[in-house]
């Protein structure tokens, strides 16, 4: 008998997760090692199991499927992750596939469907339906063209927050008071922000801002 598939459920909605798990119940390769409701108690789980394969969420509260999605690559990389959302555009499926998703599905898909992803991004380390597909063949033959194209970089929705209080002209007293933190934590994050920007003064922080246009991206 193959070995089961060990598996990990995130999403913060009970009904939806309850739902899946009654289903993959039903398969005998199917084994569910935890179910949690963000990225911060996924990561929680991770310190303790390790599931081959991962069904995660894009949209949740406390840490999103993004964020999560970024500390597995670098911390857990053998662990496949399977993206699933209720977004279903060719921008979306390409970040997602372009940082490290093996695979992308809807979360209104069948259950063969998601089945079928598992199995393949298991043996395989990826699964791409038509969609995806097609998806990324598109962008790769049709790169979006930009004047100002931000640099593959990676904020938290922490260091987004500051960089927008930054944007507002705040100093760092006015940020940690706004943000009800210490002023040594903002520091923290502003030394970890100049060293993803390459930036070494909040002169040159907020040119890289303007020029990159950094908020109609993020």
């Amino acid at each position: 008998m193959a070995k089961p598939i060990n598996l990990a459920i995130v999403d913060d909605h009970s009904l939806f997760r309850d739902g899946l798990i009654a289903l993959l119940k039903e398969f005998d390769n199917i084994n569910i090692v935890f179910d949690v409701s963000n990225g911060k108690e996924l990561l929680a789980e991770l310190k303790l199991k390790k599931p081959d394969v991962i069904l995660l969420d894009i949209e949740m509260p406390t840490m999103n499927g993004k964020e999560a999605l970024y500390i597995i690559n670098l911390k857990y990389s053998k662990i496949k992750v399977i993206m699933m959302s209720s977004h279903f555009n060719d921008d979306y499926i390409f970040e997602f596939i372009k940082n490290g998703a093996c695979a992308f599905l809807p979360k209104n898909c069948d259950i063969e469907i998601i089945l079928k992803a598992i199995n393949s991004v298991f043996e395989l380390g990826y699964y791409y339906d038509d969609k995806v597909s097609n998806a990324i063949a598109s962008l790769l033959q049709n790169p979006p063209i930009s004047e100002n194209l931000i640099p593959d970089i990676f904020f938290t929705s922490r260091e987004i927050e500051i960089l927008k209080l930054i944007n507002s002209k705040k100093s760092n007293y006015e940020i940690a008071d706004t943000l009800y933190v210490s002023v040594r934590t903002i520091e923290g994050h502003r030394y970890r922000i100049s060293k993803k920007t390459k930036t070494n003064s909040p002169i040159e922080l907020m040119d890289y801002i303007n020029k990159s246009n950094l908020f109609k991206i993020l």
